[in-house]
């Protein structure tokens, strides 16, 4: 009877850990950001709407390419940011001349977390317009959608710092 338990013990935690080891794998690879297209003294936000009304969705950009998810807010001066503890808030981004791109997890109620990249241009060091976004899989763009976000620079400090588990 004990073997049995421990059999049924032993599938159920294979079960439950399988998804992990599906997540999406980042295709970006991590390099620093030695250029002055964007300012990194604060973070870059978007107005969004939706049922609640006007949210602002918020992200920090830091010198060793990492980007991080600061969580969207109702009010833009909130600096209550998340914790940073989950892997959908962390991913990697690429300028290049005047172009901006970024790859992160996204939480799916499904299963795995799935990457997808969000690009568009930088209009100066303190506005860029995001007009894409698509996964990337075996080097293709998949699940391809114009979008429209223009996000704009606010100055803060301290900002979060770029430590997490997930990005190596």
């Amino acid at each position: 009877m004990k073997m049995k338990t421990l059999i049924i013990l032993a599938m159920l935690f294979n079960l439950l850990n399988c998804g992990k080891d599906r997540d999406d794998k980042l295709n970006f690879l991590q390099q620093d950001f030695n250029g002055n297209q964007l300012r990194l003294d604060g973070y870059y936000y978007t107005e969004m709407e939706n049922s609640e009304g006007i949210i602002y969705s918020r992200y920090a950009f830091y010198k060793n390419g990492i980007v991080r998810d600061l969580g969207s807010t109702k009010n833009l001066n909130q600096v209550n940011f998340l914790n940073g503890n989950y892997k959908f808030d962390w991913g990697l981004f690429i300028i290049e001349n005047e172009h901006i791109k970024f790859e992160r997890w996204y939480s799916n109620s499904t299963g795995p977390y799935l990457a997808y990249v969000r690009a568009g241009k930088i209009l100066n060091d303190t506005t860029f317009h995001i007009t894409e976004t698509y996964r990337l899989l075996n080097e293709e763009k998949t699940e391809f959608r114009l979008i429209d976000e223009i996000y704009h620079f606010k100055q803060f400090s301290p900002k979060p710092d770029s430590t997490n588990n997930f990005i190596k």
